[in-house]
């Protein structure tokens, strides 16, 4: 007389996986079967996806303070969304910058945080490679320049509290040309 069940394949890997790596029904089954939500403790907090946009605003030259000039705004933004892709924060940093010659003439830089959500909170600016907090004329005289800055978010579920560094540059150069890049959101 037959007492116990049999198991299916998928069952005996999981159970080989629980008894010989030591490790947990959930992580067994994320190891085996691949459930990426397996391995995140809250769906808004630790789980998502990091995404960054940028882009070049050209305002009138009176903007910038200067009567006759070309001057630009790039603007730039690493963005953390959850797994039902609602944003849970954006991290942005902009460079207003003017050129004459081939040359940079005035740089300005801004930081800040936006639309947190979710119990995601912006614990400051942590990093640049700036003295001053707007990068004041950095680069002016030469060609080229960059500016990055670094955030810190986290968020806590019960005694659960993840951190996030996202990080921004903005480069800008003496024709008018410049770029982005962003990670760790």
């Amino acid at each position: 007389m037959e007492t116990g069940r049999r198991f299916g394949g998928a069952a005996l890997i999981m159970l080989v996986a629980v008894l010989v790596l030591g490790l947990g029904p959930g992580k067994a089954r994320a190891q085996v079967i691949g459930y990426p939500a397996d391995s995140c403790y809250d769906r808004n907090v630790d789980c998502g996806t990091s995404e960054g946009e940028s882009g070049v605003l050209t305002e009138s030259a009176e903007f910038y303070g200067f009567p006759r000039a070309n001057c630009r705004t790039r603007w730039a933004r690493a963005t953390r969304k959850n797994l039902a892709r609602m944003v849970v924060y954006h991290y942005n940093e902009q460079v207003r910058w003017c050129w004459s010659g081939g040359k940079i003439t005035w740089f300005w830089r801004d930081r800040w945080a936006s639309d947190t959500a979710f119990s995601w909170i912006f614990d400051g600016n942590v990093n640049t490679n700036c003295v001053l907090e707007h990068c004041n004329n950095r680069g002016v005289g030469t060609y080229s320049t960059d500016a990055w800055t670094q955030g810190e978010f986290h968020a806590c579920v019960i005694w659960y509290c993840p951190h996030r560094y996202p990080i921004v540059d903005i480069w800008v150069h003496g024709d008018g040309g410049s770029g982005a890049s962003w990670s760790g959101a």
